[in-house]
């Protein structure tokens, strides 16, 4: 009768960490608006992300695209859009610390400067969950999400999911502020 328990037990919580992890990582909830005052953008992934984010603001979603470290040097794409004029305004603020909380209150500090209250948020697929967790607790006006979907593999992938559930429990149980 104990053996049936552990091991009905386990299924479960092998059965919800799964859907969990499908929920959170693989088909986040996303939106795409209309119109928004920005589109930012989150530094890792930097190619599908930033091809998205500079999709969406080509396609006239806003007229402000934010690239945090744009301009280091190991970048040349997002240093052509940094340093080049363009038909809209690109913002490519340093934050004080290299990590997702740090780009968060970078992009937060830039929006509040232009009064912004509306600003799409573009992240790989398996980070929009931490992503506009913290994006949210930074800014105080409407946060949509679009998933930039990256070419990675299965392992990678895994990997990067692992990574995120550790992120999205140090934002939840450790650092619950911006």
């Amino acid at each position: 009768m104990i053996r049936r328990l552990i091991v009905a037990g386990t299924l479960l919580a092998i059965v919800v960490a799964v859907v969990a992890t499908a929920r959170l990582f693989v088909f986040p909830r996303t939106h795409t608006p209309l119109q928004a005052d920005a589109v930012v953008m989150f530094v890792g992934g930097r190619g599908e992300r930033l091809d998205t984010a500079l999709g969406l603001v080509e396609a006239g979603v806003a007229k402000n695209l934010v690239i945090p470290n744009g301009t280091v040097d190991t970048w040349p794409q997002a240093n052509r859009l940094c340093r080049g004029k363009h038909s809209f305004t690109v913002t490519c603020p340093s934050p004080d610390t290299d990590t997702t909380r740090g780009e968060a209150r970078a992009i937060a500090a830039v929006a509040r400067r232009h009064n912004w209250d509306h600003v799409v948020l573009v992240t790989s697929t398996y980070h929009v969950t931490r992503a506009r967790l913290l994006m949210s607790r930074c800014f105080d006006g409407k946060v949509d999400a679009v998933e930039a979907r990256p070419g990675v593999t299965i392992a990678r992938f895994f990997s990067r999911v692992t990574h995120e559930w550790a992120g999205l429990g140090e934002a939840v149980l450790v650092n619950n502020g911006c």
